[in-house]
Order: C-alpha cells, then sequence, then structure tokens
C-alpha cells in the first residue's frame, strides 16, 4: 500500500513538473506560471491549475496500475 502511494506521489510530482517546463519553454500558457509586475510596489502572479489536474489524473491511473500489477 505505501508503494503504491509513493508511485502515485512520484508520478504526480514527474507529471506535474514536465507539464510546466513545457508551459514555459513552449510559452503555452494553459502550461505554465505568469508573473507580471503593475507597479514598482505590486507584483501579480498567476499559475494554471491544469497541470496539476493531468498529474492528479495520471498519478491515479498510474497508482491503479501498480496495485493490480502486485496482485
Amino acid at each position: 500500500m505505501l508503494k503504491t502511494v509513493l508511485i502515485s506521489l512520484i508520478s504526480f510530482i514527474i507529471v506535474s513538473g514536465l507539464l510546466f517546463v513545457v508551459g514555459y519553454w513552449f510559452d503555452i500558457k494553459l502550461l505554465g506560471v505568469s508573473i507580471y509586475e503593475r507597479t514598482a510596489s505590486e507584483i501579480e502572479a498567476g499559475m494554471s491549475v491544469i497541470p496539476f489536474v493531468l498529474a492528479l489524473i495520471f498519478s491515479y491511473f498510474c497508482g491503479n496500475y501498480y496495485h493490480q500489477k502486485l496482485r
């Protein structure tokens, strides 16, 4: 059970990180992080949630596959 959770967590971190890197490299707004500076005293930052959702779905299937493989 612990290995299944670790596999899911590691796959979540790797996939979300890769999606953010792809969004940064290719300037894809839906996959990246945006930082805007409006004035000298304010900084506005925004981040897309889509990489986290996709990574969560992928890690769920990856954890289920690993759990079924152990049976």
